[in-house]
C-alpha cells in the first residue's frame, strides 16, 4: 500500500461503542476524539468492497479489542487534512491502517474539531 494518503481517499473509524453515534444515524464528535496518546485509528478503504471494508474492521478492531463491530464512520481524508491535522501512514498493526495526528494540545480544540469531523463523515452500522 501506498504510504501517501491522498486528499481523495475514504477512512474508516470504526465503532465498537453505541455512545459513538446517534439514533438518528449521525456520528457523534467523541467517535474522532484521539486517545490519551493523541491519535484517532482509522484504515484506509481506497479499493474495497464493501464486505472487505467490514471484514477489516471485524478483524482488526473488534477481534482484536474483543468487542463487537457496530459500525464505521467513513471520511474523506480532505475533511481530516482542512482541520490542519494529518493523516499518518502506520503499516505496523495492519497495511491499511493509518492515524489521524497534529491534535491541539486544548481538550476544547480537540473537542471543535472532532465536531466538524463527525458532522462531515457518514455512519454505516451492521
Amino acid at each position: 500500500m501506498n504510504p501517501e494518503i491522498l486528499p481523495s481517499e475514504f477512512l474508516s473509524r470504526y465503532i465498537i461503542q453505541k455512545k459513538y453515534y446517534r439514533a438518528d444515524g449521525t456520528v457523534r464528535h467523541n467517535a474522532f476524539m484521539p486517545s490519551i496518546d493523541g491519535e484517532v485509528s482509522v484504515y484506509r478503504i481506497i479499493n474495497l468492497k464493501e464486505d472487505q471494508i467490514w471484514e477489516t474492521g471485524r478483524v482488526n478492531v473488534a477481534v482484536v479489542l474483543d468487542k463487537p463491530l457496530l459500525g464505521r464512520a467513513d471520511i474523506i481524508a480532505s475533511s481530516v487534512l482542512n482541520q490542519t491535522l494529518r493523516v499518518d501512514y502506520d503499516p505496523a498493526p495492519h497495511p491499511r491502517h493509518a492515524n489521524i495526528i497534529d491534535w491541539p494540545p486544548d481538550k476544547g480544540e480537540q473537542k471543535e474539531i472532532a465536531l466538524v469531523l463527525a458532522a462531515e463523515s457518514q455512519l454505516h452500522l451492521i
